[in-house]
């Protein structure tokens, strides 16, 4: 098992049962979950937007599966719809207790002159704190999946907050979100506040603890989620205190999928590169929405996890990986190092 940090020292994290990590093989296949129910409908959302406000056209669960194939919506969120959308994310939990995510922000404005790879996990973190702790996040996406497959439906928060006028950014990534579709004039008249996200997260099932939760190269993912659902208040000060807080919100079964490519593929050095060079890899291709955008991210996220596990890592394998983020832990015989 992989180790990780308390708060007096590391410890050895052994997820405690039953953790919810099926592959969607064993469910397509329609071995040992015959009596499964049927997933909850997703609550439709009737919130009254303003007249200027990014239209939705939310549709059940059950609605989407019965279209056939694989169509999946990316339903976006915003202040108006937000507490509804928590709500059927919580009654779909039972169903689809995996959670993988991504995020979107405004780029990075601090780095070091060392090169990636050849920095320590310490090193690695520091640099991510100081960005997340000066910097909004923008989107959240969430894509759910469990023994029922894929969920048809993924969500993309988007976040008020940021003004490019007056908030440190780098320009070259706010003009690739913009190009790529994220809409910054929304984001500020109809985007949810952080503190009441915090407040319907606490509120929902997501923050029950004993969900599995998944991220490509997820420091940053992980540390904007963190601060929100903190109030706002500056990362811990070291990655011990960041990783036991990550364990505090989101349980032990956390995983990066960036890093459980390494384990992937003959050779034994895995499979490389970012999330699309990834799915590319392993055959998969994008269910819905754009790149950039992180509803749709995390879409591909869920998608690119679940072939690695029904290929790579049988008997739920995957989670002797649990707790080790991509860039801040070093890694020998599933042994992590910080």
């Amino acid at each position: 098992m992989p180790m990780f940090p308390g708060d007096v020292g590391p410890v050895m994290l052994a997820p405690p049962p039953p953790l919810p990590f099926f592959p969607i093989a064993a469910v397509q296949s329609g071995l040992g979950f015959m009596h499964m129910s049927a997933p909850p409908e997703i609550v439709t959302a009737r919130s009254k937007l303003n007249s200027d406000a990014p239209s939705f056209s939310p549709r059940s669960a059950a609605a989407a599966a019965a279209a056939g194939g694989d169509e999946v919506e990316v339903r976006d969120v915003w202040a108006a719809n937000l507490e509804e959308e928590m709500r059927s994310i919580g009654a779909l939990l039972p169903t689809y207790p995996v959670v993988s995510m991504d995020t979107e922000f405004p780029g990075t404005v601090h780095d070091v002159a060392t090169p990636r790879h050849l920095r320590t996990p310490r090193e690695s973190y520091a640099v991510v704190k100081r960005n997340v702790d000066e910097l909004h996040l923008l989107q959240l996406g969430l894509a759910l999946s469990g023994p029922a497959g894929r969920c048809p439906v993924a969500w993309q928060f988007n976040f008020a907050g940021f003004d490019a006028r007056r908030d440190p950014h780098s320009a070259s990534s706010v003009a690739m979100l913009a190009a790529h579709g994220v809409d910054f004039a929304a984001l500020r008249r109809h985007g949810i506040d952080h503190g009441d996200f915090a407040r319907a997260f606490g509120r929902s099932k997501l923050a029950c603890g004993r969900l599995t939760w998944a991220a490509f190269s997820g420091s940053y993912d992980f540390a904007y989620l963190v601060k929100v659902l903190t109030g706002g208040r500056p990362l811990p000060s070291t990655l011990e205190g960041f990783m036991a807080k990550v364990g505090k919100i989101f349980g032990p079964a956390v995983l990066d999928v960036k890093h459980l490519a390494k384990f992937c593929g003959g050779g034994g050095g895995g499979i490389r590169g970012g999330l699309e060079h990834v799915a590319a890899a392993l055959g998969v291709q994008r269910a819905a929405g754009r790149a950039h955008n992180a509803g749709s991210d995390s879409l591909l996220t869920s998608d690119v996890l679940h072939a690695m596990v029904d290929r790579f890592f049988p008997n739920s394998g995957v989670l002797n990986h649990a707790g080790a983020i991509d860039g801040l832990v070093k890694c020998s015989n599933l042994y992590y190092k910080y």
